[in-house]
């Protein structure tokens, strides 16, 4: 750290939340999102819990971070930004990718590329736009083809997610073994953090820390990896109180239609499958599909887990033999 960075202050942002503009990709008839919560809710909410600045990171929208703009105006402690959802045509292994301080045609430049991870990964390097890769441990339930092929795709952004507050510890000690690997190899990388709320309830609970004095400043030091990631890891209980409150929020929003989130006379199919599956949801539903995706997680991360720890064993004993070589 440079001496004029030592007396900056700590910036803190939770660089990893979710508005209604976020959809549920997975069950598309049911025409349901991910999240339920009003940008402006959002924001208020993270400046609450002692955030110095907001962002969004909607799957590939801005318009909650638009929506927010248009209501309160230009706001000195708020960036655009998104979460990207990209693939290895490769592999075919997907990733999440977050961009930070993004406009309007940048958002529909890197939504063009997402097709192909290495060329977004170009495209933003080129722009000078921050990207963090996202939650690793969970995208990688399908895994690449090999470890060099991963850390490949890994080392193309200079940030990687290293504490997800919707993960469990182990998903988010994986990010942090690739991080160290990619050190290992002589490359820096920035750790950031974010709490991935699809609700108001955990906003703030994960955020990322650098030096600066403002949003410029900010980015800055996000671009350069000049970021740590600090607070909690998932914790089974508050995720279970997200899905169900989501749940609930997605049958209420079906029968008011209060934000028009659906088109005239497009509520009979989702209302068909809604009402069918009505007994799933409120019992077995949400905290069986948490419960399994988690069990997933954790153990596709044992087992990278393994492999990049005796990456980084072998790493190390190689750098000792060329020293004493040397």
């Amino acid at each position: 750290m440079s001496a004029s960075e030592m007396g900056k202050p700590d910036i803190r942002v939770d660089l990893h939340v979710h508005t209604r503009h976020s959809r549920l990709r997975s069950l598309p008839a049911l025409k349901a999102r991910d999240c339920y919560s009003l940008p402006s809710e959002v924001y208020r909410r993270a400046l609450q819990r002692g955030m110095d600045l907001v962002t969004f990171t909607d799957h590939d929208t801005i318009d909650g971070c638009l929506e927010l703009l248009d209501r309160e105006g230009p706001l000195d402690n708020f960036f655009i930004s998104e979460e990207v959802s990209t693939c290895d045509p490769r592999s075919g292994v997907r990733f999440h990718v977050s961009v930070f301080g993004i406009d309007e045609s940048q958002h529909r430049e890197a939504q063009r590329l997402r097709s192909d991870v290495r060329d977004l990964a170009t495209y933003l390097s080129r722009e000078g736009i921050p990207a963090s890769l996202n939650h690793v441990g969970s995208s990688l339930v399908r895994r690449a083809r090999s470890l060099d092929e991963l850390m490949e795709v890994v080392a193309a952004f200079p940030l990687i997610e290293t504490r997800n507050g919707a993960q469990l510890p182990a998903s988010n000690a994986v990010a942090e073994l690739l991080a160290q690997r990619l050190e290992s190899d002589g490359q820096p990388v920035g750790r950031t953090g974010g709490s991935d709320a699809h609700t108001t309830r955990r906003i703030g609970w994960t955020w990322t820390v650098a030096k600066a004095v403002d949003r410029e400043t900010f980015l800055d030091a996000l671009l350069a990896g000049r970021v740590q990631s600090e607070g909690l890891s998932a914790r089974v209980a508050p995720i279970l109180c997200d899905a169900y409150e989501i749940v609930a929020k997605y049958y209420a929003d079906l029968v008011s239609n209060r934000h028009e989130h659906y088109a005239p006379g497009e509520r009979r199919v989702p209302a068909a499958c809604a009402l069918v599956s009505l007994p799933l949801h409120l019992v077995a539903l949400p905290a069986t599909g948490t419960l399994f995706r988690q069990a997933r997680v954790l153990g596709a991360a044992r087992e990278l887990s393994r492999d990049l720890a005796l990456s980084l064993r072998q790493s190390s004993l190689a750098v000792s033999a060329e020293a004493e070589i040397a």
